[in-house]
């Protein structure tokens, strides 16, 4: 026999109280799968600007094949080429000259190539002159081969922390990362617009402009870079992407392509 059930008992909807549980709940998933959607987004970010990077060392290193020399930083007023003088260049630190490298990628109104964050892409080159004869070593065909690669003095410095460094050089042996790299490159990450801490400050110290755009941007200010882990401690905080050619990687690439001796 079939048991009757009441019009009451099947009508009773959701209390109040079990609605405010419902929708607690439901707020509580929701904020669990914001979070690591937003580390995922910047971590995605930090992936791209890292391939970037990779990308543009690569085709320096082949630019250097091709023509006997690194190329100069693009200015925001050279559209995107590299700006050289007779004997060096405009700016020893400046941004990736994507025309110059042929490099596809998202660009602003000044024509300098962009980081995952919308941000230039920062390029310094070494402007050492070994042999005194005024030309750069590194950015003039020739020069590499005339000065010979024992007496190459390539003078910039990537350390493990701003603390103790001067305007050329790191703290000491335990802090340096590399003390003669011909060019670096560097990403100043999500916190670009905005930035505090000493290592991050070490990256910047210039300001450069003169482009369409009107707009001045942070360049480096000395021959002295900063990379380490990134960090969100209060008054330590890091995201910088930076890397670097390695002068023993540079030299054995341009032996092998007849470049250097």
């Amino acid at each position: 026999m079939l048991k009757r059930v009441s019009s009451g008992a099947r009508e009773r909807g959701f209390t109040l109280i079990e609605l405010a549980i419902v929708m607690l709940v439901m707020g509580l998933l929701l904020a669990g799968l914001v979070m690591p959607l937003g580390a995922r987004v910047e971590q995605q970010r930090i992936d791209e600007t890292t391939r970037q990077l990779d990308d543009i060392r690569i085709a320096l290193l082949g630019h250097a094949l091709a023509n006997d020399a690194l190329p100069c930083p693009a200015t925001p007023a050279s559209n995107g080429q590299a700006a050289s003088t007779a004997a060096g260049c405009v700016v020893r630190h400046g941004f990736v000259p994507a025309v110059t490298l042929g490099l596809h990628g998202g660009r602003n109104e000044d024509q300098l190539l962009l980081d995952a964050w919308g941000n230039p892409l920062r390029y310094s080159v070494s402007a050492s002159d070994a042999d005194g004869d005024g030309n750069w070593d590194f950015v003039r065909p020739g020069e590499m081969r005339d000065v010979t690669i024992g007496a190459l003095t390539p003078d910039l410095r990537v350390c493990s922390t701003a603390a103790g460094s001067s305007p050329t050089a790191c703290s000491g042996n335990a802090t340096t990362v590399v003390s003669n790299a011909p060019a670096v490159l560097l990403s100043m990450g999500k916190d670009w617009a905005g930035f505090t801490s000493a290592d991050q400050q070490e990256n910047v110290g210039n300001t450069l402009g003169g482009g369409p755009s009107g707009r001045s941007y942070p360049v480096a200010g000395d021959t002295v870079f900063v990379s380490r882990p990134r960090s969100e401690a209060s008054g330590g905080e890091f995201d910088d992407l930076v890397t670097w050619i390695s002068p023993s990687a540079f030299y054995g690439q341009l032996v092998a392509g007849g470049r250097l001796p």
